[in-house]
């Protein structure tokens, strides 16, 4: 039997993990976190990873695999998926991943892993070329190899452009090849039946639902859980909450928790409003629904019936 990959998507705070645990039962399927958060251990809270006595006896991956002082990126998490789905289908049984990271959830439609393979020597060279001479040489250095095709936050992010210019020195193409190229290679599970569920609700009931959520982490232990996380690597130390916890601990608590809570309940719900954009314009939706019109019940019926029309 040939492994189907569902996804259950939408933004944070939606109200995804209920509803994935019992579409895992019905369509047979395993979950695959995809939350880049959730990957760290130790960072439960902050992310709302689900406790092992909540999972229902559903295997869950993606959780826990590194410890929060080690970086995980795309890459790594590409090739993580690609291993589950081995895993999953000498099991004869279907995938359900399930969050809201968008990035890895691209990987699953697009090829994540660049092939151009650039020596260590070069990327090292490249990134004192902008130590040395800044982000203004940089870009002319880009711009020397021919046409660019990047949106103004690319065009002014320094860590991608070394990234950039390191794979032209190799190549010798200009960057608006290089990107022609990379999306050029079909996916991994290019081959795979893919079928995306969309999860929305109401703007205000959805910010509702985040400040609740600020609330309950802030009960449940956030402060100490940061506190407790020494030497966060760089992508858990500029998560949301985990960002915003350790600036008021670094700063000697100077803040109240309550000021502390506004700023993580506004830092989400702008995360909130990009992941709506995001998820329309990058992510090929084949059903959508609404959790506020009906109740979970009714909601988790209307999924259900569309995934019966592709079979379990």
């Amino acid at each position: 039997m040939a492994c189907k990959l569902w996804f259950l998507t939408g933004c944070t705070a939606v109200g995804k993990t209920a509803l994935s645990l019992e579409l895992a039962h019905l369509l047979d399927a395993e979950i695959l976190s995809c939350d880049s958060v959730q990957v760290y251990r130790g960072a439960d809270i902050g992310s709302a990873k689900i406790k092992p006595e909540a999972m229902a006896n559903i295997p869950h991956h993606g959780i826990d695999l590194c410890a929060p002082d080690e970086t995980f990126n795309i890459d790594r998490y590409a090739k993580y998926a690609q291993s589950v789905v081995d895993q999953v289908q000498k099991k004869n049984k279907n995938l359900l991943v399930v969050g809201g990271t968008g990035f890895y959830l691209k990987s699953f439609f697009t090829h994540a892993i660049d092939t151009i393979i650039v020596p260590e020597s070069v990327r090292m060279e490249t990134q004192l070329f902008y130590e040395n001479f800044g982000l203004a040489a940089l870009q002319r250095a880009i711009e020397n190899y021919g046409s660019v095709d990047l949106n103004a936050s690319d065009w002014h992010n320094p860590r991608r452009l070394v990234n950039i210019l390191a794979k032209q020195r190799v190549t010798g193409w200009d960057q608006a090849t290089l990107k022609r190229k990379f999306y050029q290679n079909i996916g991994p599970f290019y081959t795979f039946f893919r079928k995306v569920i969309l999860l929305e609700r109401h703007p205000t009931s959805l910010n509702d639902r985040i400040e609740r959520r600020v609330v309950e982490m802030f009960r449940m232990g956030l402060i100490e859980e940061v506190r407790n996380l020494k030497n966060m690597c760089p992508p858990l130390a500029n998560a949301i909450g985990y960002r915003e916890v350790k600036a008021y601990l670094d700063d000697g608590e100077k803040m109240t928790q309550k000021e502390l809570k506004i700023a993580i309940t506004e830092a989400t719900r702008r995360l909130v409003k990009k992941q709506r954009t995001w998820f329309r314009r990058q992510i090929p939706i084949d059903f959508c629904i609404n959790l506020d019109a009906y109740s979970f019940n009714e909601s988790f019926d209307f999924i259900a019936t569309f995934c019966r029309n592709y079979g379990p």
